[in-house]
């Protein structure tokens, strides 16, 4: 009998599992083979097969299953089985508008409290985004992409705005999928989105982060922001209050245009000189 040569489809696309607890491993080992690609999105994930491939019952695999549903990252059709998450172009977008009102408004409630430490622990995040090697350590990506954002939200200190935020990451690695999928973008362009929010969260006039913000999340063409413009307003007359609430000092919030000459970095100088 002649051998049969292996090819790259026989290759396992899933780590064994290696811990105690069972349902966590093989949810992380279907975590990362979906966030790096090696299961693409709509393709459908056979409970039968995945249970002889991993060696664990398919009671497991269940259940991992169930915990990938809730992170959004699969989909199950009760009479179809279960997908793998594709996102839809609408889905994207509304996705981004929920993260980018939350986010936004966090930013300009925390404005101030964006301090030299905070400004360094998000500069940490963007020096270990850029040692990400895609599309393999997407899950990776995903992981320092949630910490960086996490950070900005909880500048406002409020736990319930940070809950609330929290809530719709499940779906966060379906969104990068859908983008790295549809954009073709390189580790380098998403280094750059981040340094360019940055950059713009620090300026002193906060309707410079506000907007950013919003350019971060929904990349479309000029014409179709016309109602950014009213979010933000509404954020505008929002925020003070809800600020004046913790006590905290806001500056003065406007909805002026944004040149790029406007934007002035924060440094210590400027934090006496407001004083």
């Amino acid at each position: 009998m002649s051998k049969r040569h292996a090819t790259v489809e026989d290759a396992p696309k899933l780590r064994l599992p290696t811990r105690l607890r069972l349902v966590d491993d093989v949810y992380q080992s279907l975590e990362s083979a979906i966030l790096s690609g090696q299961i693409k999105p709509g393709e459908r994930l056979i409970e039968a097969r995945l249970s002889n491939e991993l060696g664990v019952s398919r009671t497991v695999v269940r259940e991992a299953f169930l915990m990938l549903e809730r992170q959004g990252l699969v989909v199950n059709n009760p009479r179809g089985g279960t997908f793998v998450t594709r996102l839809s172009q609408q889905e994207a977008y509304d996705l981004g508008y929920m993260r980018a009102l939350l986010e936004s408004f966090a930013v300009t409630v925390g404005h101030e409290r964006i301090d030299e430490h905070i400004v360094s622990r998000l500069k940490s995040c963007i020096a270990d985004m850029s040692s990400c090697r895609l599309p393999m350590e997407v899950p990776r990506l995903v992981h320092i992409d949630l910490a960086f954002h996490h950070i900005l939200v909880d500048s406002a200190g409020s736990a319930r705005l940070l809950d609330l935020w929290s809530s719709l990451n499940g779906q966060i690695g379906a969104l990068y999928i859908r983008g790295l999928e549809s954009q073709q973008a390189q580790i380098a362009d998403v280094v750059e989105l981040h340094e360019e929010l940055l950059k713009s969260v620090c300026a002193l006039d906060v309707a410079i982060g506000q907007r950013a913000v919003f350019e971060h999340y929904v990349r479309r063409p000029q014409a179709d922001r016309s109602a950014d413009a009213a979010i933000l307003l509404a954020i505008n007359a929002i925020a003070p209050s809800y600020a004046d609430e913790f006590g905290d000092r806001m500056l003065g919030v406007h909805s002026s245009g944004i040149a790029e000459d406007q934007i002035q970095m924060r440094t210590k100088g400027d934090a006496h000189a407001s004083k």
